[in-house]
């Protein structure tokens, strides 16, 4: 079994998007979005947990549209169409905590 391990989420460096850690079961990736960027219209390819560490995402599903900030998530089920966005006015990081690891969905 292995120990405590330290995590470096890269808030300021690094891809703008990029997987920080993962076990066989979770996946977790850090994303920056510039003022104005979105994400390319997908389907969720997991379960997903939407955490912001800085500034304001919007998040449009067929079933809603919702916007929020740091000590707010938003979770979306598996296959989930989505388009995610910062349209606040500063930088946006957020967590994108998914389970179980993509890979284990298809």
């Amino acid at each position: 079994m292995p120990g405590v391990q330290a995590v470096d989420l890269h808030f300021s460096d690094g891809n703008d998007r990029t997987c920080v850690w993962e076990t066989d079961h979770l996946q977790v990736m850090r994303i920056r979005l510039a003022v104005g960027e979105q994400l390319p219209h997908h389907d969720s390819n997991s379960h997903v947990l939407l955490l912001p560490m800085a500034g304001t995402i919007r998040l449009v599903t067929p079933e809603a549209t919702e916007v929020f900030s740091v000590g707010h998530s938003c979770s979306v089920p598996f296959d989930t169409p989505m388009d995610v966005s910062n349209e606040g006015d500063e930088p946006a990081i957020l967590l994108v905590i998914k389970t179980p690891h993509p890979r284990q969905m298809k």
